[in-house]
C-alpha cells in the first residue's frame, strides 16, 4: 500500500448518485467510495490509467432517496421557493398559472397565513418543483419578479 485517503459521505453520495445517472448501476457507500476519491481528486493518480471496482448494493431504500433527492437540489433540478402573494381567492391560481407558463413542475405546497413574518391579509406559500436546472431556475425568480412577488429561495 502507497497511500490511503480519505472521503467524506457528502463525497461518496455524489459517487452513488453520479454511478446511478451515468451507468444505472446500484452501490453502497463503501462501493462508492473509491470512485468518490477519484472523482474528487483525492488521490495522486492523475494522468494515469486507473481502474475502479464498485461493488455492493447493499443500500437502505429511504437513504437512496435522500441521496437522490440531495442531488436533485444540488444540479438545481429541485428547487423550493417560499413566494409572499395576497390571501384572495384567485392569488393561487395566479401564482400557479405564471409557474406552469414556465414550464415548473409543482411537487409539493405549503400554504402558511401565520408565520414567516407575513402581513394580515397576505400569505407565504413555500412551492417545491421540479426544475431543468440552475438557468430555469433564474428565468422562474425573473418571472416572479416581474409579475411583483417577493420570493425567496429555501436552501
Amino acid at each position: 500500500m502507497d497511500d490511503i485517503v480519505t472521503v467524506d459521505e457528502e463525497e461518496i453520495a455524489n459517487a452513488i448518485l453520479l454511478l446511478l445517472e451515468r451507468e444505472k448501476t446500484l452501490v453502497e457507500g463503501a462501493g462508492a467510495a473509491a470512485l468518490a476519491a477519484l472523482i474528487n481528486r483525492k488521490t495522486s493518480l492523475s494522468g494515469n490509467k486507473v481502474a475502479v471496482l464498485v461493488c455492493g448494493g447493499n443500500i437502505d431504500v429511504s437513504l437512496l432517496s435522500r441521496i437522490m433527492e440531495r442531488g436533485l437540489v444540488k444540479d438545481g433540478r429541485l428547487v423550493r421557493l417560499r413566494v409572499h402573494l395576497p390571501d384572495y381567492p384567485g392569488a393561487l391560481h395566479r401564482l400557479t398559472g405564471i409557474l406552469a407558463q414556465h414550464r415548473a413542475n409543482i411537487v409539493e405546497t405549503s400554504y402558511d397565513r401565520a408565520y414567516y413574518g407575513v402581513n394580515l391579509g397576505d400569505t407565504a406559500i413555500d412551492i417545491t418543483m421540479e426544475t431543468r436546472g440552475p438557468d430555469h431556475i433564474a428565468e422562474l425568480l425573473s418571472a416572479l419578479s416581474a409579475n411583483g412577488y417577493a420570493h425567496e429561495r429555501i436552501l
